[in-house]
């Protein structure tokens, strides 16, 4: 019940879910940070192009936020939540092309990948660790994850109650 006791403290509700977002916002960039660590150490080169990598890494980071706060808009109980967060997860993933690439698939399902924030991410970093790419290679990745940012967060704000 902590947002409720936020709700009644004197600072104005945009405050506090601007605080949750960036705070869920935060956390998934520390993931993405400890991820792409762990594979820097292992050998994988993510970084010749840092900032394009930087770039896709926030956009994407900012469009699952965004999806998560609509998805808690169309909820009502936790379980809920974890249930339709889950299974957004384990259809986006796939679909997307995270599990495997999208050249192995029937076209589909590479076309479906578009309909997903995985599939504009792994677009962005395929062209830029695979196929040598630079910035202006991932501005239509990055674009579109921030286009469907704004349309989310757009959305899921109309759509938040504070009770």
């Amino acid at each position: 019940w902590t947002f409720q006791r936020l709700v009644m403290m004197p600072i104005r509700r945009w405050q506090i879910l601007g605080g949750k977002i960036t705070a869920r916002f935060l956390m998934g960039m520390i993931q993405y940070c400890i991820a792409f660590g762990f594979g820097a150490i292992l050998g994988v080169r993510f970084f010749d192009n840092f900032i394009g990598v930087f770039s896709l890494m926030i956009a994407f980071c900012l469009c699952m936020t965004a999806m998560a706060f609509l998805i808690a808009t169309l909820v009502k109980t936790d379980m809920q939540a974890v249930s339709s967060t889950l299974l957004v997860t384990l259809v986006i993933a796939p679909l997307g092309g995270a599990w495997w690439p999208l050249e192995i698939v029937p076209s589909f399902m590479q076309v479906a990948a578009y309909f997903t924030p995985m599939g504009w991410a792994m677009h962005g970093y395929n062209e830029l660790m695979l196929y040598g790419g630079g910035l202006a290679d991932i501005v239509l990745p990055v674009a579109v994850l921030l286009i469907a940012s704004g349309v989310m967060f757009g959305v899921a704000i109309l759509r938040f109650k504070y009770e």
